[in-house]
């Protein structure tokens, strides 16, 4: 029961896994909803090698394979017409009853808390453990990425606040240039109503006989 509840764990998150690329490669048009919704949507490349390495370590043969047991597919594993890993749990059941020894070598090659770095054989389990480390490990693909990533960041921030820099400069010369303006129409309105008066009181003057 505990290795058929661990089986599952596996399906779901693997599942999991598929949901939160679609999440993160979302266009407008998906109507997506999500914090990350569109995050990877320009790094498509990225998110299909992460999604066809994971598949094939899930779904790939034990370097451990014992009797009939060489992968999880034995164990009831299988991709449906959308992508999603299904678990059949009277395949998991046959396979249990008839062959339990032979999972176990296939999961484990029979080892526990063995060195990674041995050169032996572990069982599907590792292996697949092996390859997910590999994309995290501080040369592994997601880390180069993510460290790309924050050094964009940091560039762009620093961009924005230089950009932030001179469009203040602009604004403060259009308020000043504003505000010259407004001097210069009030000083205009304040000259015409002179000349206004002035040409007003010369025109009375000739009305006087």
């Amino acid at each position: 029961s505990t290795l058929k509840s661990a089986i599952q764990d596996v399906v779901k998150d693997y599942n999991d896994f598929l949901g939160l690329l679609d999440e993160l490669t979302a266009t407008p048009d998906d109507n997506a909803t999500g914090d990350m919704v569109g995050a990877l949507a320009e790094d498509t490349s990225l998110v299909r090698f992460l999604k066809n390495k994971v598949k094939d370590a899930v779904f790939a043969d034990s370097s451990t394979p014992s009797g009939s047991m060489t992968a999880l597919r034995d164990l009831g594993l299988s991709v449906n017409q959308y992508g999603d890993v299904t678990f059949d749990e009277a395949v998991y059941d046959s396979a249990v009853l008839s062959s339990y020894d032979d999972i176990v070598t296939m999961l484990t090659a029979d080892t526990s808390n063995e060195n990674l770095f041995a050169d032996t054989n572990k069982g599907l389990a590792q292996d697949i453990a092996t390859i997910l480390g590999d994309f995290t490990d501080s040369e592994g693909v997601v880390t180069n990425r993510e460290v790309g990533a924050k050094t964009d960041l940091t560039d762009h921030q620093d961009e924005l606040l230089k950009l932030e820099a001179r469009m203040e400069v602009v604004y403060n010369r259009y308020l000043t240039q504003f505000a010259a303006m407004e001097t210069l129409m009030a000083q205009l309105d304040s000259t015409k109503d002179y000349l206004t008066s002035q040409f007003e009181t010369l025109a009375k003057a000739y009305d006087d006989p």
